[in-house]
């Protein structure tokens, strides 16, 4: 299980174990955008943010305080707020054929199977990640190169200052990914100061007793 192939060039779908999962899988996909724009491409300085008007009753519109707590700077989101999630992916879409970012983020509720056929193959032709949040009732998509199921964790302590909230935590599982065999969990932490996912100590001691390589361990600092 490594979490680099979420740099690759496609459709990746993130959806919330359960309803009260939704905020810790945008935070998730955030972190990974995080990641990915600490070591963005000369000529590409933005990141496409979709989201449907009801997405932003739901759970509110994208904060700019909220992102710069995560590293991310607001300047480098164009967000577009659309009325159905039709008319989301369309934006999503030309966007991506833009090839001018550094990834795109969707918060839209796809049912049609061919839409996600033309996200997918836009975001590969653009060499470009496409982090889709999905519902937690949302059925499989077809086209997407990995899926996870995302689990909000519970954040260890702060270094030097136990009263201080610790680094954000998920719990997450692997769909789907070529190459890799479903069903894979793990609790994973992001770092701010190195933008890079880390395992947790509780995970590390898993694949120590089940005699895991330090390969795995390694496969998330890529």
């Amino acid at each position: 299980l490594s979490l680099h192939q979420l740099k690759q060039g496609g459709l990746h779908e993130i959806r919330p174990e359960a309803y009260r999962d939704g905020p810790a899988a945008l935070g998730f996909a955030l972190a990974v955008i995080a990641a990915e724009a600490a070591e963005r491409v000369a000529r590409r300085d933005l990141v496409l943010w979709c989201l449907t008007e009801g997405a932003a009753r739901e759970w509110g519109r994208p904060y700019g305080p909220g992102l710069l707590a995560l590293g991310l700077d607001p300047a480098l989101f164009l967000i577009v707020e659309a009325r159905n999630a039709e008319a989301a992916a369309w934006a999503l879409e030309e966007g991506l054929k833009s090839r001018a970012l550094i990834a795109a983020l969707a918060e839209i509720e796809i049912k049609a199977p061919l839409i996600a056929r033309r996200l997918s193959l836009a975001a590969q032709a653009a060499r470009t990640p496409c982090l889709l949040l999905s519902s937690h009732q949302q059925s499989q998509l077809p086209g997407t190169l990995t899926r996870w199921r995302i689990t909000a964790g519970r954040s260890g302590p702060a270094p030097f200052d136990a009263t201080a909230p610790g680094a954000p935590s998920w719990q997450i599982t692997l769909e789907r990914c070529r190459g890799e065999a479903p069903g894979q969990s793990f609790t994973v932490e992001f770092s701010h100061e190195s933008f890079r996912f880390r395992l947790s100590a509780a995970s590390c001691d898993r694949a120590a007793e089940a005699g895991e390589s330090s390969e795995l361990r390694r496969a998330f600092s890529r």
